[in-house]
């Protein structure tokens, strides 16, 4: 804006311009003040600019780091039957030097050395190298010289073996009580596309699709997301919203904003998810007055952050058209926003109340999802629109096939449509 058109604003116009660019720094500050622990922004947005040290949304337990008494420690133990028995005899004595042989030895003592076995002929590679440094493995590894497009060939194959298997994991996942669901970005072929995710603790499906809001068809029960619109266009459903988003968002609240009310809504939430886990390592339900308890001081507290709110002068917009009005309703502060969120979906956001199958987070989607987010940072993105179908249909077989507690090479020299029979689901 130069300085004759400034001139022709009116005081109140100009009142409103200033208050309207103030807005706006508070904003790009607050942009500034955003990472990795206190928004949805990945890890790897932060760059060299990481917090020194990203502090957990969970309560302190009190606990000592490290494994609690009475828990049952994993080691490897000797067998009764090893593979191979060595058998070394001591030449002589250590304290007089005198020869030794088996037949004067009058004790023995046994250990056991556990070795990684020798690689195995491959199948299918599964992990998420691109197709030449698979090429240069194999040569490696093997002494094999394989072309990329032997492989790409070989990916091919696998994923049409395996269609049926993932065909039955889609329905079982959609059709299971309770399930997580997640969507990211996915280049392929230099354009933006979507890569969606549905699953379980013992099942996952993959979707490519080309518009973000293409959502999993014949889908009942409870879908667990992060509040993506679209999730509410499902019919027949019911949601639970994802508690650690929650959390993120009042963090920034607390350090950026110091809004009171997102500190005690803080405290709230962890302390709830604290009461329910603990209830539900001992197969209890919440009594019903304490989950009233929570559910008064939910609102409570919603209530002192509207309160709050109301008393803020209003933000206004930056853009003035022609005669000094305004397009739209003028935007409402962050935390804010928030609140009519928790207030309008105070149900799905306290959900795991009631529900015991329900959990806290969506966190299940999204490990589930950083593989293959993984996949494209190794990788880069996808030549075709094939490959990446091909890569979804394999890596959901894998995925499945790890939570199923399968050996990976044995499950893929099985028949698929057995392997979809014998399926566990809980």
């Amino acid at each position: 804006m130069n300085g004759e058109s400034a001139a022709e604003l009116s005081r109140e116009e100009l009142i409103a311009l200033v208050a309207a660019l103030r807005a706006h720094i508070a904003e790009l500050e607050r942009r500034l003040g955003l990472n990795s622990s206190n928004s949805g922004k990945p890890p790897s947005s932060d760059g060299l600019k990481k917090p020194a040290r990203v502090s957990s949304l969970r309560e302190p337990s009190g606990n000592k780091p490290g494994g609690q008494k009475g828990h049952k420690g994993e080691t490897l133990r000797q067998v009764t039957d090893p593979n191979e028995v060595v058998n070394h005899y001591p030449p002589a004595c250590s304290m007089c030097g005198v020869g030794l042989d088996p037949k004067t030895s009058v004790g023995h003592s046994a250990r056991q050395v556990f070795d990684l076995p020798q690689p195995q002929p491959l199948v299918v590679h599964y992990q998420l190298l691109p197709e030449n440094r698979l090429a240069t493995l194999m040569a490696d590894l093997f002494g094999v010289k394989v072309a990329t497009a032997t492989i790409a060939r070989m990916s091919r194959a696998c994923a049409e073996r395996l269609h049926g298997f993932v065909e039955t994991v889609r329905d079982l996942v959609a059709g299971a009580p309770v399930k997580h669901m997640d969507e990211t970005g996915f280049r392929i072929g230099g354009k933006t596309q979507w890569l969606h995710v549905a699953s379980t603790a013992l099942l996952t499906f993959y979707r490519v699709c080309a518009k973000r809001g293409s959502l999993l068809a014949n889908v009942v029960g409870i879908v667990v997301h992060d509040h993506w619109k679209p999730y509410y266009t499902i019919e027949g459903v019911l949601h639970a919203l994802c508690n650690a988003h929650h959390l993120r968002e009042l963090k920034a609240l607390v350090e950026i904003e110091k809004e009171e009310w997102a500190r005690k809504m803080q405290r709230l939430l962890r302390r709830a998810c604290h009461i329910t886990n603990r209830a539900r390592e001992r197969g209890v339900p919440l009594r019903p007055r304490l989950i009233e308890c929570f559910e008064r001081r939910y609102d409570a507290i919603l209530a002192e952050g509207l309160a709050f709110h109301e008393t803020q002068l209003p933000l206004v917009r930056a853009v003035i058209k022609a005669g000094g009005k305004r397009r739209g309703r003028a935007p409402r502060r962050t935390g804010h926003n928030l609140l009519l969120r928790l207030a309008k979906h105070k149900e799905d956001t306290l959900r795991f109340l009631r529900d015991p199958t329900v959990p806290f987070t969506n966190n299940q989607a999204e490990r589930d999802g950083r593989m293959m987010k993984l996949r494209q940072k190794i990788s880069g993105g996808f030549r075709s629109l094939q490959g990446a179908m091909d890569f979804a249909l394999i890596r959901s077989f894998v995925s499945t096939a790890r939570k199923q507690d399968w050996n990976i090479i044995d499950a893929l020299s099985r028949d698929p449509s057995n392997l979809a029979k014998s399926l566990r689901l809980s």
